[in-house]
């Protein structure tokens, strides 16, 4: 294995230890919650996942991954349950087996 594969290993693991959960983006699915505010910050559905961190500082972390990786995403806060999330591009290990 390369160094660099190496490397994107890595960083794979830890923006999957940062996240509390992940579920996939779908208007179908999250549309209603949206609209009853459920989420406050710009909802972008062009993203396919959403993931939920525990602090700010995780987010901030896997924030960084994501920017490394060239990953759009976007900062919302669920308002239901307290805690920050990122909706992205981004298909973290969990999503890829």
């Amino acid at each position: 294995m390369g160094k660099m594969k190496e490397v994107y290993l890595d960083k794979c693991i830890d923006f999957e230890r940062l996240n509390e959960t992940s579920m996939r983006w779908e208007k179908d699915t999250w549309g209603e919650q949206v609209e009853d505010g459920r989420f406050e910050g710009k909802i972008n559905w062009e993203h396919d996942y959403i993931y939920w961190f525990d602090n700010y500082a995780t987010l901030m972390q896997a924030r960084n991954i994501l920017e490394m990786f060239g990953e759009s995403y976007a900062e919302i806060f669920d308002d239901y349950i307290g805690q920050w999330c990122l909706t992205s591009t981004y298909q973290d290990l969990v999503w890829s087996s």
